[in-house]
């Protein structure tokens, strides 16, 4: 039974299991009542493997509802949402309906063939939300859907409790939860999958075969507890905010049959792409709502989450040797890490124990930042972060602005890597913070500043000190020998964090960004001046309004030309990449 089930009151944990006040239906011949006794369960369709069904009974044992509509779509109750989950993803014979019925042209068949119980593909999201409402219209004509009922795409977070994890099940979550949810797969924490956990892109995984090189027959691999096929793997599934939301872009669920790197198929992980996407590896799988269940539903759970938070009160302050300071420490620890996972308590560096900043000298600041003399000898008052800014340290610089991060990149980022999706206003609003920070701490002259490198300066971090040229355009390429680590073009293998499957001859251990320092593959004093994201630098782009330099390479470069340590590339200061982050540089300014 899942940990949801026993935390919440006796009605809502019935209801979540399918036990109590769920959907009866006669075959769906009539309208669907509300009532108390044990649902119809269907078989799973012919090509699926075996159902896994479980019966009321005991509450230790998850209880579902499996109801079948006109197509044959089977239906399944999940704990911890009220609405009923598609047990499979829609197939083609469903879409085949669907165009028939509405009379649509519809030319978009992949390369490869599929059958009618084969996921439908190349659909977008407003293809697939037009099938929903159709299907919704269409038995509410037959009678077998009244009004408080209809057919819909699960909700981002819907999707997230059908997979298991315990953000969207457990009413009071505890920080190890929610690092487990980070690390989940839909089989579980392990990697490689199973052989029977989904049909991935098994080849590249670990050499084996699933049996299929694209679609497989929904329901052709192990089911999740509740019974759902597929929440892993065959196609990745299009989920939606909610009803108000704007769908001119979408987020698909669970990875495909072309997928293979294990942050893709974390069970946490989003893709968000524009709702015109077209691939063979989307479809998408229904859900069907009744909002009088949603009600009740609603309503039941937010009654166990004020109990379960008096409860916590009442425990924290019942015992008397448990003073209010205590207390108020525990609930600190408690949300030691924010709903997304980062860490939201930081412990910095105690500043009694760093040393001022000083020319030609390693200086550690108050963000426990390492930054390196620029110069080999040691006599510069240009200091350089030995790292790219790191997620935590910009996450701490909003939070005593009483900002927060929220452009965050598709792919899971943990504290330790670098920042992204930063524009170049908000690198240099950063550096100005940190120069306020370690002024205030008294580590840094009044005249000292943070602020991005030069160009130049970069190159003189890299190695890089006579270029030809006056502008980060004239130097571009200039030097066609010189790469962060050596002369070789190609990098010793896992040095540096690049595009690996783009590339030949090399390979590398990251999928996207890395924790910084991972690497030790350049050549200097300073990390990832190669790979991990391109730097943003202080310099405007000769010839474009509003554009800044941008040095490095990242972990989507792969061209050989843009390894070289002359490379730059630009882009307009208000830009966001997923690649791109910076490193900062402190002036301690004339003596």
């Amino acid at each position: 039974m899942s940990v949801f089930s026993h935390s919440l009151p006796p009605v809502l944990r019935h209801l979540a299991l399918g036990g109590v006040a769920v959907m009866a239906v006669s075959g769906w011949g009539g309208a669907p009542v509300w009532a108390q006794g044990q649902p119809a369960v269907d078989a799973a369709p012919a090509a699926a493997a075996p159902a896994g069904k479980f019966l009321p009974g005991s509450l230790d044992e998850p209880v579902q509802v499996l109801l079948k509509n006109s197509l044959g779509m089977s239906f399944s109750t999940v704990p911890g949402t009220p609405v009923l989950f598609a047990r499979w993803e829609t197939r083609v014979s469903d879409f085949e309906a669907f165009l028939k019925a509405t009379g649509r042209v519809w030319n978009h068949p992949p390369s490869f063939t599929q059958t009618g119980d084969h996921p439908v593909v190349n659909v977008t999201l407003q293809e697939a939300l037009a099938f929903c409402n159709w299907l919704t219209e269409k038995e509410r004509a037959e009678g077998t859907l009244d009004a408080n009922q209809s057919y819909r795409l699960p909700t981002t977070y819907e999707w997230t409790t059908a997979v298991g994890l315990a953000v969207g099940r457990v009413t009071d979550l505890a920080v190890s939860q929610r690092v487990m949810d980070k690390e989940a797969h839909p089989w579980g924490p392990d990697w490689p999958p199973p052989a029977d956990a989904g049909n991935y892109n098994s080849r590249e995984i670990n050499g084996s075969d699933d049996g299929y090189t694209h679609t497989a027959p929904v329901g052709s691999f192990r089911p999740s507890k509740e019974g759902l096929y597929d929440l892993g793997g065959n196609v990745w599934e299009w989920t939606w905010v909610n009803e108000l939301t704007a769908q001119s872009n979408g987020v698909l669920r669970g990875g495909s049959w072309m997928y293979f790197r294990p942050e893709t198929l974390l069970s946490a992980y989003e893709y968000k792409v524009s709702g015109e996407l077209r691939a063979p590896s989307v479809g998408f799988r229904c859900v069907m709502e009744d909002k009088r269940r949603s009600s009740v539903f609603l309503t039941e759970t937010d009654k166990a989450n004020k109990a379960a938070a008096q409860a916590r009160r009442e425990q924290l302050t019942a015992t008397p040797s448990v003073s209010a300071e205590d207390v108020k420490r525990r609930m600190a620890e408690m949300a030691g890490r924010n709903p997304d996972g980062t860490v939201a308590v930081r412990q910095l560096p105690d500043v009694k124990s760093l040393k001022a900043a000083s020319a030609g000298k390693p200086y550690t600041n108050t963000l426990a930042m390492n930054l390196l003399p620029l110069d080999v000898a040691g006599t510069s008052r240009k200091l350089l972060s030995e790292t790219e800014v790191r997620v935590q340290d910009y996450e701490l610089a909003l939070a005593q602005q009483g900002k927060s991060w929220t452009n965050k990149p598709p792919f899971a980022v943990r504290e330790n890597h670098p920042i992204v999706n930063v524009t170049w206003t908000e690198a240099v609003d950063f550096c100005k913070w940190l120069t306020e920070h370690d002024r205030t701490a008294g580590l840094i002259p009044a005249n000292a500043t943070y602020r991005l490198p030069t160009d130049a300066e970069w190159s003189e971090a890299v190695g890089l000190k006579d270029e030809k040229g006056s502008t980060p355009a004239e130097k571009h390429l200039a030097d066609k020998v010189h790469y962060p680590w050596g002369d070789s073009a190609t990098p010793p293998p896992y040095s540096v964090n690049l595009d690996t499957s783009r590339m030949h001859g090399y390979q590398d251990s990251h999928s996207y960004t890395s924790p910084v320092a991972s690497f030790t593959g350049d050549a200097g004093r300073f990390k990832d001046l190669a790979g991990n994201v391109l730097e943003w630098c202080q310099d405007e782009w000769p010839g474009a309004t509003g554009e800044r330099t941008l040095r490095g390479s990242s972990w989507l470069t792969s061209e050989p030309e843009a390894l070289l340590s002359s490379y730059r590339s630009h882009l307009p200061a208000d830009s966001v990449r997923p690649h791109v982050g910076f490193r900062v540089l402190l002036d301690l300014g004339s003596p």
